[in-house]
């Protein structure tokens, strides 16, 4: 049904439905009739093609042509083998793969989006799946649109429908329109909302025509659905990373053949020795490693109300060296009371009576839904407004019958750049007209001399000085129907007070500890904001604030950034000026992360580093435009997220450092004896084993480490700086010499003292097992002893390891492993000889830390 086409009175008569909205019962049974409202996804991956995807990859490829060639040459047990270590492998990857992609799916259910719908005759917030067909919604701004809607009001109506159209520039809306042409296209139907869109600025109500799959933008949902997400730019540099080594061993492999043909060597030889050094060197775990952290972040994150809508801003976390945090619901409470009104000449507490125009005023410009229930009034709405309707309604009852029995004419919405609302209404008393919002702005509405307007000003500013949210409000009789922005009589100002939140100083306190500045950006008033900033040590002095009319001059002028880099509070800003303060940090070179909760942040979220929305207070477009979401709105859930960052980063590197310098031991050995012209020290069915049995399961194990002590005592590292920098280098350098020269040396010693090349394979089979299980304990932290580390605190990490040495010696003695793998027993003085030559590592790596310690960041 083309909606557009009909007028609002036969929508309702099509729809079954009235202004006043469906009962409770009738919504029941639209919703079991029409179903959820809910999108078409894109078809989850199976656990069986996530298998099949794990075989998808370059050394996968040279490791199935291995396992052609030795069936062709009739090396079954070679071929088998190959084929069961790649089944094995794809068997741990897929099932960590699978496993972190649920957990993915389940934080994304976490992030709700809510509506506001008449049922009952009465405004209700509900979950956005569960409107139906004939629902009447109201909008906002930041809404996001849930469905399909023909408008029946609006006001100055502004939506981005680029999701569905492509069309940039918002569209003003007109519920007044009306088309004959049933086949206009949706960019042009001014009398509809559509799935999927948001709402820029002003209000709106509209009826519900159509919902889920049936949508304009279901109806498309396929093709939105299967679009791919993109990968995390980490896991896109390691995989680059991976096939960037792929190419070097393809180089050297060419090398090889040239210089084993020189050599004389049999081509079956060098086609094996090819296939070990490939299988050593690429790290073909890794991507699948990294995104196991990063989604066992993402969980950790979850459980501290941090909820990642994009992986690559954990990342990102760890170089956070700058918070511009909002006031409101981040750093407060966000439970406004009104607890004095101060005229021009008496200050009122809140439970004195005081004239009624200010109980009309706060009352009738108010957008804020209340209802009893359970002989109690439950509130809805933004705060300063349900802080207003409480002040009335605590003083007389009466006034909702009074506010009952006017009708609204006029009105202007809230909205943050103006500061300000107004209302227009036929009231039991007369035509009247009300505005309230910024003192400064209400005041330059009033007819004030001069002299009177300076001395209500410097009022203000006491107030706001004792770190009160000031609300001015002021009223005439008119008998005009619209607003006019003049002549208006001035009331006086409701103290609104919001509580800090009993975390947020020691939250503060631990971010400045860690190296994190931190600034408040807020809309209220530099004394308001200057109070708040001084009690959490924000801000110590007055020269560190700046002020909307100071933040305008300073654009005009060029925006020099060095002119606010000693400044922490920025009050009465703009979304424009937001977005330039941002600019002007990450230009000053800080790593900036942006907190917001409205439509008007959702430019400065996107342009942060790292956007974070308010998941209780927020709108639905600013979470859209952020890359976390603090599901309590709090202060210390930023910290918290930033801790986890850090974690994850750390463990990242630890699972690279791992895979990394144990590949490059192993290739340090197989070149070594190629300079020797030893035999082949490790088989390709030996290598495949040691990759499988001491990095299998280790490295997700390492991904799940804790924080290490004092992760929040470092200064953030810098954004600019890559994974592998002079402390990896360094530290695979180190570990990887010692660990290849050492296994080449017991190589090349074995054979010397006259035991047979399969016997001398099996001893440096088992040094280099020993090695990769002793390496994963060094690999836990870059900076802390091995011996001041909590081993107790990772259990998974020391059941990995001691598996993977029972298996190995399991393998010694079994007959089938023993003939699979070319191994035998080893007596235990050999075994203990190669555990202490394994233990010595710790000691390298242990120099390693303490003599280079001061080159490292704090």
């Amino acid at each position: 049904m083309n909606y557009h086409a009909k007028s609002i009175n036969d929508s309702f008569e099509l729809l079954n439905t009235d202004e006043a909205g469906l009962t409770s019962k009738e919504a029941k049974l639209r919703i079991q009739h029409y179903g959820e409202n809910i999108l078409p996804e894109e078809k989850k991956k199976t656990l069986l093609k996530v298998f099949n995807e794990q075989f998808k990859s370059p050394i996968i490829y040279i490791l199935l042509i291995a396992a052609v060639v030795s069936f062709s040459i009739k090396e079954y047990i070679d071929g088998s083998f190959i084929l069961a270590v790649l089944f094995i492998n794809a068997i741990i990857g897929a099932y960590q793969e699978y496993t972190a992609g649920k957990k993915a799916d389940s934080l994304k259910k976490i992030v709700k989006t809510y509506v506001n719908v008449l049922r009952d005759n009465n405004k209700k917030r509900l979950l956005s799946n569960k409107i139906t067909v004939g629902d009447i919604i109201l909008f906002e701004s930041g809404s996001k649109v849930p469905a399909d809607v023909r408008l029946i009001k609006a006001k100055e109506l502004l939506v981005d429908e680029s999701l569905l159209t492509g069309e940039s520039t918002n569209i003003l809306k007109d519920a007044r329109f009306l088309s004959d042409d049933e086949e206009l296209p949706v960019a042009d139907r001014k009398n509809m909302l559509y799935a999927g869109s948001f709402v820029s600025k002003g209000r709106a109500k509209g009826i519900v025509t159509a919902i889920g799959e049936n949508t304009e933008i279901g109806k498309v949902a396929s093709l939105i659905a299967s679009s791919k997400e993109s990968k995390p730019p980490l896991i896109l540099r390691m995989e680059e990373f991976s096939l960037n080594i792929a190419k070097i061993i393809g180089m050297i492999v060419v090398l090889l053949v040239f210089l084993g043909i020189y050599h004389d060597m049999e081509l079956k030889e060098i086609f094996f020795l090819s296939v070990a050094l490939a299988v050593s060197s690429i790290p073909e775990g890794l991507p699948v490693a990294i995104t196991v952290a990063l989604s066992a972040a993402s969980n950790a994150m979850s459980k501290r109300n941090v909820i990642v809508r994009k992986l690559s801003s954990i990342e990102g976390l760890g170089s956070c060296t700058l918070i511009a945090s909002d006031k409101t619901g981040t750093l407060t409470q966000n439970k406004l009371s009104v607890k004095y009104f101060i005229t021009a000449e008496n200050v009122f507490d809140n439970k004195e009576k005081v004239k009624r125009n200010i109980y009309f005023s706060s009352i009738l410009c108010n957008e804020a839904s209340y209802h009893l229930h359970k002989e109690k009034y439950e509130f809805m709405g933004d705060q300063v407004d349900v802080a207003l309707a409480k002040y009335v309604i605590d003083a007389d009852q009466s006034y909702i019958a009074f506010k009952k029995n006017s009708v609204k004419l006029d009105e202007i919405p809230y909205e943050p750049e103006n500061c300000f609302s107004a209302a227009a209404y036929d009231t039991p008393q007369g035509r009247y007209q009300y505005v309230k919002g910024s003192p400064e702005v209400i005041i330059g509405f009033c007819d004030l001399a001069p002299e009177k307007r300076d001395n209500l000003l410097k009022q203000i500013d006491e107030w706001a000085g004792n770190g009160f949210r000031n609300i001015a409000l002021a009223f005439k009789k008119s008998e005009n129907e619209q607003i006019s922005l003049n002549g208006f009589t001035y009331l006086g100002f409701a103290a609104i007070i919001d509580p800090l939140r009993k975390d947020v100083k020691n939250a503060v306190k631990v971010a400045q500890h860690a190296g994190i500045e931190v600034a408040m950006i807020t809309g209220d008033h530099p004394n308001t904001a200057y109070h708040i900033a001084k009690e959490l040590e924000i801000a110590v002095d007055k020269d560190e604030i700046i002020n909307g009319k100071e933040i305008q001059l300073w654009i005009e002028k060029g925006e020099k950034k060095e002119e606010i880099a000693n400044k922490r509070v920025f009050a009465r800003v703009t979304p424009e000026h937001k977005q330039k303060i941002v600019k002007a940090f990450q230009d000053l070179g800080h790593f900036v992360s942006v907190t917001g909760d409205g439509v008007n942040d959702a430019a400065a979220l996107k342009y942060a580093h790292i956007g974070i929305s308010m998941g209780k207070s927020g709108t639905d477009v600013a979470r859209e435009s952020s890359d976390l979401i603090l599901a309590d709105d709090s202060f210390k859930s930023i910290v918290n997220g930033i801790e986890e960052g850090r974690v994850a980063y750390d463990n990242i590197r630890k699972v690279i450092h791992l895979l990394i310098s144990t590949g490059f031991a192993e290739i340090i050995l197989i070149i070594l004896s190629m300079l020797f012209l030893l035999p082949l020290p490790l088989l390709p069915v030996q290598l495949l084993w040691l990759n499988l049995v001491t990095n299998g399961i280790q490295d997700v194990a390492l991904g799940m480490e804790k924080a290490e002590p004092g992760i929040l005592n470092r200064k953030p590292r810098n954004p600019k700086e890559p994974i592998f920098n002079k402390i990896m280098i360094r530290r695979v350098v180190v570990g990887g010499l010692y660990m290849g020269i050492c296994a080449f040396i017991v190589f090349y010693t074995v054979l010397k003292m006259g035991y047979p090349q399969e016997s001398a394979r099996n001893i440096t089979l088992l040094l280099m097992v020993l090695f990769e299980n002793v390496h994963i304990f060094n690999s836990r932290s870059e900076t802390h002893s091995i011996f001041k580390i909590n081993h107790l605190q990772n259990f998974f990490l020391l059941i990995s390891v001691m598996a993977a040495q029972l298996v190995h010696i399991a393998s010694l003695y079994i007959p089938f492993m023993q003939s699979l793998l070319g191994v035998k027993p080893i007596k235990f003085e050999i075994w203990i000889t190669l555990l202490l030559i394994a233990l010595i590592l710790i000691a390298v790596m242990e120099m390693e830390k303490r003599f280079l310690l001061h080159k490292r960041v704090p």
